[in-house]
C-alpha cells in the first residue's frame, strides 16, 4: 500500500512538474475563464432594465443586483464618493446617446463581482443587434504620474472642466476595485466619426485592483492606459476594433495572466494590434525629462482566431508593436497566428542597446508568417530572430495549429487557452 501512495506521489509530482515547465502563456490549475466571462455578447440574453442611472454622483451609492440598471448620458462620480456595485449587477448602456461611467480623481468604483454572479456593462440594444461602439465605456481618472506638464491629462467630456483631469503625484493611488466584471460593445465616440476606449485608466495607481476583466467588441481600444502605474491580472479582450491593450504617455504597468483573441474581420483595416506601446499621443504635451512608458507583460496568451489564415490578403496584421525610447518586457507569453509578432517602429535603430530596452523572454512565437521585423529598411526578420533566438532568452519559433496547441481552443462557449502539456518540446 505504502508503495502504491510513493507511486502515486511520484506520478502527480511529475505531472505538476511538467505542468510547470510548460507556463508559456495563460497560466492556472482550471480555466480560470469558466464562470464570468462571455465569448457569445450578441446572443447573450439579458434582463430589461428597471431603474435609470444618469448624471452626478457626489456621494457613497450602491448599485444593488435587484435591478437592471439603463446607464444614461454621462454618469460621473465626483467629490470622492465611492460607487459601489453588487455581484450579478447588469447595467445596459443607452445606445441612443453617448453614454459612459467616468471615476473622477479622488472617487472610487468598488466593482467586485464573483466567478459565478459577475459584473456586467453592455449595450441596451435587443440579442442580434448589438454591435460594437453601442455606448462609451468606463473611465478611470486616478493620481499617479503621467509624463506630461503638470503630470495630467485631460479627457473629453460633457461634464464641468475641472472633473475631467486624472493624473497626480501618487504611484500608488486607489481609485478602487473591478474584478469578474464584463465590459461589452463600448467604444462609442461623441460624434459619428469618433471612437472611445471601452476601459480608460487615466493615472491610475498601483492600489487600484484590477483583475479578471473582459472586454468585448470593443470600437474603440480595449484597455487603454495613459501613464500611472498600473497592476493587472487575468484581462480578456476578444474581438476588439482597436488595439487590445493600449499603453502611453509613461504608463508604468505590469500585468499578467491575459487572453487577446483577435479577429482580422472584426479589427479596423490599419494600426490596430493586440499591444501598442508608445511614449506619447502628444508630444506637445509630454515632459520628455520624466519616465518613459515601461511596460512588463508576463503569462499572455495572443492569438489571430482564424489560425493565421485570411480569405482576404492583408487583414492579418502584427501583434505586438513597439515605438521609440519605450521598455518593453513581455515573458512566458504565446503569440500565435500573425503575419508578424513583434513589429518595431522604424525610429528604433536596431543596435544592442535599443533592443535591450525591449526584452522577449521564453516567448513562443506561433504560426506567424515572420516573427520579429521592424519598419527599418534593410532590416529583416533573420536579422533579428537570430538576436531574439540567443539561448538565454529561451524563445521558441514554430508552426502549429490552435488546436494542437491549446487544451480547447475551439470550445465556442468557453475556450481553454492554456497550453496542452507537452505541446511545447
Amino acid at each position: 500500500m505504502k508503495k502504491t501512495i510513493v507511486l502515486i506521489v511520484l506520478v502527480l509530482t511529475g505531472l505538476s512538474l511538467q505542468a510547470q515547465q510548460d507556463d508559456w502563456g495563460i497560466v492556472g490549475r482550471s480555466n480560470w475563464l469558466n464562470g464570468w466571462s462571455s465569448f457569445n455578447p450578441v446572443g447573450r440574453e439579458y434582463p430589461q432594465t428597471t431603474k435609470i442611472l444618469t448624471g452626478n454622483i457626489s456621494s457613497d451609492i450602491t448599485l444593488t443586483n435587484l435591478e437592471t440598471y439603463n446607464l444614461v448620458g454621462e454618469v460621473y462620480v465626483t467629490n470622492n464618493a465611492k460607487l459601489t456595485i453588487e455581484p450579478g449587477t447588469i447595467i445596459r448602456a443607452s445606445s441612443s446617446e453617448y453614454s459612459a461611467i467616468i471615476i473622477t480623481k479622488g472617487s472610487k468604483i468598488i466593482a467586485d463581482g464573483e466567478v459565478v454572479n459577475p459584473i456586467v456593462f453592455t449595450s441596451d440594444k435587443s440579442v442580434n443587434e448589438r454591435k460594437s461602439g453601442d455606448w462609451g465605456g468606463i473611465i478611470i481618472l486616478g493620481n499617479a504620474p503621467i509624463n506630461t506638464y503638470g503630470n495630467i491629462a485631460r479627457i473629453e467630456s460633457e461634464i464641468p472642466s475641472n472633473f475631467r483631469v486624472g493624473g497626480g503625484e501618487v504611484a500608488t493611488d486607489n481609485s478602487g476595485s473591478i474584478k469578474n466584471v464584463r465590459i461589452e460593445f463600448a467604444g462609442k465616440g461623441k460624434d459619428r466619426y469618433s471612437v472611445y476606449d471601452a476601459v480608460s485608466l487615466i493615472g491610475v495607481g498601483s492600489g487600484t485592483i484590477i483583475e479578471s476583466v473582459q472586454v468585448s467588441m470593443s470600437s474603440g481600444n480595449s484597455f487603454k492606459f495613459v501613464g500611472g502605474n498600473p497592476k493587472a491580472k487575468k484581462l480578456v479582450s476578444f474581438r476588439s476594433s482597436n488595439s487590445d491593450f493600449y499603453f502611453t504617455q509613461g504608463a508604468v504597468a505590469n500585468l499578467e495572466n491575459g487572453l487577446v483573441l483577435r479577429n482580422p474581420f472584426f479589427s479596423g483595416s490599419t494600426n490596430f494590434r493586440a499591444v501598442t506601446v508608445t511614449s506619447f499621443d502628444n508630444k506637445d504635451m509630454t515632459d520628455l525629462t520624466k519616465a518613459t512608458t515601461n511596460v512588463s507583460m508576463s503569462n499572455f496568451t495572443i492569438v489571430n482566431e482564424i489560425d493565421g489564415k485570411s480569405s482576404t490578403d492583408g487583414l492579418i496584421k502584427e501583434a505586438i508593436y513597439i515605438n521609440k525610447d519605450c521598455l518593453f518586457s513581455f515573458k512566458n507569453s504565446i503569440v500565435s497566428g500573425f503575419d508578424s509578432a513583434l513589429l518595431l517602429n522604424s525610429n528604433i535603430e536596431i543596435s544592442d542597446p535599443n533592443l535591450s530596452k525591449i526584452k522577449l523572454q521564453r516567448i513562443f512565437i506561433n504560426n506567424c508568417k515572420k516573427n520579429i521585423v521592424s519598419e527599418v529598411g534593410g532590416v529583416s526578420n533573420d536579422d533579428l530572430e537570430f538576436y531574439y533566438a540567443q539561448p538565454s532568452f529561451a524563445n521558441r519559433y514554430e508552426k502549429a495549429k490552435s488546436e494542437d496547441l491549446f487544451v480547447d481552443a475551439n470550445n465556442q462557449r468557453t475556450p481553454d487557452f492554456r497550453l496542452k502539456i507537452g505541446s511545447i518540446n
